[in-house]
């Protein structure tokens, strides 16, 4: 097995047990929640606060897994009446379009909100930088921008004839 196919693979399968934590963690905090609310008449003050920091890391990392997957949100329609080679064009362009939102608005915009939001705290864990919620946006963007690029590739690889649907709904 070639050594970057392991590293994807690797990388995909420790992308997916970090999703499980978070969302095992969030539940968990929410359990919490309301448990300290309607059995012991206070509800712990973090709890809302975590929930919210989960969702955001759970989104945007499960977003990226979605990608990868390729069972995000794609509407093939008119794609899959243009000839094979349109066909083709139209997906590279199309990830392209992908690979430069997800680079300059998720990578770069993401990067510059967390690093703006470092000196800021969150209200009920004043230990965590607020920036560190902010770090799921370009983290799940780089992951967007690989998972794009070795889309590229495939598709360039792949004759126009034998190219499918982009994603699992339409293919």
């Amino acid at each position: 097995m070639r050594l970057a196919s392991l590293a994807r693979h690797g990388s995909v399968a420790l992308l997916r047990w970090v999703v499980i934590a978070l969302v095992a963690l969030m539940t968990v905090d929410v359990l919490w929640g309301v448990f300290t609310r309607f059995v012991l008449g206070s509800q712990a003050p973090y709890t809302d606060e975590a929930a919210r920091f989960l969702l955001v890391w759970t989104s945007f990392l499960g977003g990226a897994l979605a990608f990868e997957a390729k069972a995000h949100l794609g509407v093939d329609f008119l794609v899959a009446k243009f000839t094979p080679e349109s066909r083709k064009a139209g997906a590279i362009f199309v990830q392209i379009l992908v690979l430069l939102f997800a680079g300059l608005v998720l990578v770069g915009g993401g990067w510059r909100m967390a690093m703006a939001q470092m000196g800021n705290s969150l209200a009920t864990m004043p230990w965590l930088p607020r920036g560190v919620q902010y770090l799921s946006v370009p983290i799940g963007g780089a992951f967007v921008v690989l998972f794009t690029l070795e889309a590229i590739v495939d598709i360039i690889r792949t004759p126009a004839a034998k190219l499918g649907a982009m994603t699992q709904s339409e293919g």
